[in-house]
C-alpha cells in the first residue's frame, strides 16, 4: 500500500490493513509550472500595492479548509495587510470585508504562480488534509507556509519553509505571518525552492513508483 503521507500510512497502520507492507511516496508537481516569478503585474490586477499580501487557495472554500478561520483573522489585520483568497465563489465574494480579495479561479496556471509569489507567506488554516498540494506549490514558487497542525499538510514544514500553528488559533497564524514578514520573505524564497527540487518533482516521484513496481516484481 502507498499512502502519500506519512500520517496516511498512521491511520492505515491503525485499521485492520495495518499487517500490510507501507511504502509512503509523496506526490510531487510540475516545476516548470510552479517556480518563482516576478510578482508586479499581478499585483497591479488585483490592486495589491505594497501591502503583505496572505494568500489562500482551494478548490471549494468550506468550513473545513479554513474559510472561518480567514474570516476571523480579517479583522485582525493592520492596514499594510490584505487576505486574497483564490477559489471563491460569487456568493461568497458578496460577503467578503473590504481587506479580504476574492478571486473566483485565475485565467491560467501562470497567474497562480504569480500570486504565490506575490504573497508574504501562504496560510492553509486547513482542519482535514492529507498532503495538501498548495503547499508544495507555493513552496515551489519560494513563498513559505504556515498550516495548522493537521494530518499531512505539516509534512513539508521546516525552519526554513514555513511555521506551524496548532488549530483553531487564529492569531498564531497571523503572528506567523508577520514573523515570516518581518525577517523578510527573501529569507526563505531561496530556501524554499531549493527544498522543493529536492523533493517535489513529479519525475522523482514517478520514478519511486517505478522502483517499487521493479522491486516487487524481482520478488
Amino acid at each position: 500500500i502507498v499512502p502519500v503521507s506519512e500520517w496516511i500510512k498512521g491511520e492505515m497502520q491503525l485499521s485492520f490493513l495495518k499487517d500490510a507492507n507501507f511504502q509512503v511516496i509523496h506526490n510531487g508537481i510540475n516545476l516548470d509550472n510552479f517556480q518563482i516569478c516576478d510578482a508586479e503585474s499581478i499585483r497591479a490586477k488585483y490592486g495589491l500595492g505594497n501591502r503583505h499580501v496572505i494568500l489562500g487557495v482551494a478548490s471549494i472554500w468550506m468550513e473545513e479548509k479554513g474559510w472561518d478561520d480567514f474570516m476571523q483573522m480579517a479583522p485582525l489585520l493592520r492596514d499594510d495587510e490584505v487576505i486574497v483568497l483564490v477559489g471563491v465563489t460569487e456568493e461568497q465574494k458578496k460577503k467578503l470585508p473590504a481587506n479580504v480579495i476574492g478571486i473566483s479561479r485565475t485565467e491560467n496556471v501562470h497567474q497562480l504562480a504569480e500570486l504565490y509569489s506575490a504573497a508574504v507567506a501562504f496560510v492553509n488554516p486547513t482542519w482535514q488534509d492529507n498532503y495538501p498540494t498548495v503547499n508544495l506549490e507555493a513552496i515551489a514558487c519560494g513563498t513559505p507556509v504556515v498550516t495548522y497542525r493537521t494530518g499531512g499538510s505539516i509534512e513539508v514544514i521546516t525552519e526554513d519553509t514555513g511555521r506551524i500553528v496548532e488549530q483553531g488559533d487564529v492569531a498564531g497564524l497571523l503572528e506567523a505571518v508577520r514573523e515570516i514578514a518581518e525577517k523578510g520573505k527573501v529569507q526563505y524564497t531561496a530556501k524554499c525552492r531549493a527544498f522543493a527540487l529536492e523533493n517535489f518533482r513529479k519525475e522523482d516521484r514517478y520514478a519511486d513508483y517505478l522502483k517499487l513496481y521493479e522491486n516487487i516484481t524481482v520478488r
